[in-house]
């Protein structure tokens, strides 16, 4: 079988090995689409802070059964990775808290990347997929069930306003699970034309170039019930903190490469909370599973092209590395 295999900073070798052997209360996988994300991107560039080469990236992806131990779940059932595997036992797993693990592995920490042709996973890894569903959408449950747990986070419900700063895949999906959550308004926030133009057609949000003006000033400041910072941008916390309404709650989502310097003024005088929003628990994967197969949440617009052999995997991150304007990169390592 196949892996992309990041060998060394900006170096990605296309691998052959034989198909990993499997056990009771496992499957093995054949990967037929794998979104590429930020953290993925970071490991490329040599600076994610526990993804290492060698490793196989990747940890946004959906495929088909190839086999399973105990037959619990048929040869050739669609499903998507819930690619988070905990203890159960910690003090943090006891409390609900399964995604904050004090033993927890992911894809390149501890379980096998997504990047290979085939995979061997946990069945309780696997969520089935509706037959209809394409594998890139199924491959977008992923990013789609941190949007979820952010949005629980920030206390989104019916009536709320929302202001998402950055316009990736993570900002678009929060804005659209708080559309799905009845948010009232959603602003959402970047410098590309081309994102913002997605989100707005895509989740009926409002939408602002912060190109062009003071974002705060813009954007109404003090009137939003929570702010999701989607963004890493040196003046992320400052615009939070601005357009956050008093006693309201800004949800800081991003892994950022240098020291993020704020005011602090705001958070006191109006009794900000702050919050880190990191991963989601199983529930909210399967929540987001079952939304997207229900097309409640439409994955669609960010699917710009089928999935791409995965021989271009050297390629497609070398494109993100540049900055691509692509929303989201997918790959099919079973081509």
């Amino acid at each position: 079988m196949r892996s992309a295999v990041l060998k060394r900073a900006g170096g990605i070798e296309i691998e052959e090995s034989g198909i990993p052997p499997f056990g009771e209360g496992e499957a093995l996988v054949e990967m037929r689409a794998v979104g590429l994300c930020g953290s993925d991107t970071a490991a490329f560039r040599g600076c994610h802070p526990f993804r290492e080469p060698p490793v196989v990236l990747g940890h946004e992806g959906a495929g088909r059964v190839a086999e399973a131990a105990d037959g619990t779940i048929a040869r050739g059932t669609k499903v998507a990775v819930l690619p988070l595997a905990f203890c159960g036992r910690c003090g943090h797993c006891e409390r609900g808290l399964s995604h904050l693990c004090a033993y927890r592995r992911l894809p390149g920490a501890g379980l096998p990347g997504l990047l290979a042709q085939y995979v061997v996973l946990p069945r309780r890894a696997l969520v089935p997929l509706p037959g209809a569903l394409s594998y890139a959408q199924g491959a977008l449950i992923e990013p789609a069930a941190v949007a979820w747990h952010t949005a629980g986070t920030a206390g989104v419900r019916f009536g709320s306003r929302l202001a998402v700063l950055g316009a990736g895949t993570i900002g678009h999906l929060t804005a659209a699970v708080a559309r799905l959550h009845g948010a009232e308004d959603v602003l959402v926030t970047d410098v590309r034309p081309r994102a913002l133009d997605l989100a707005a057609r895509a989740t009926g949000c409002r939408t602002l170039d912060a190109r062009y003006g003071a974002v705060a000033g813009e954007g109404r400041a003090g009137a939003f019930d929570a702010v999701v910072v989607a963004s890493g941008h040196q003046g992320c916390m400052d615009e939070a903190l601005a357009l956050c309404r008093p006693r309201g709650t800004v949800v800081v989502l991003p892994m950022f490469g240098e020291t993020v310097r704020a005011g602090l003024n705001p958070l006191v005088l109006k009794e900000i909370r702050v919050k880190g929003s990191s991963l989601y628990t199983p529930g909210d994967f399967r929540a987001a599973a079952g939304a997207v197969a229900r097309g409640a949440l439409d994955v669609r617009p960010l699917i710009t092209a089928e999935p791409a052999p995965l021989a271009t995997a050297q390629d497609a991150f070398e494109e993100l590395d540049r900055g691509s304007d692509v929303m989201k990169v997918l790959l099919d390592p079973a081509r």
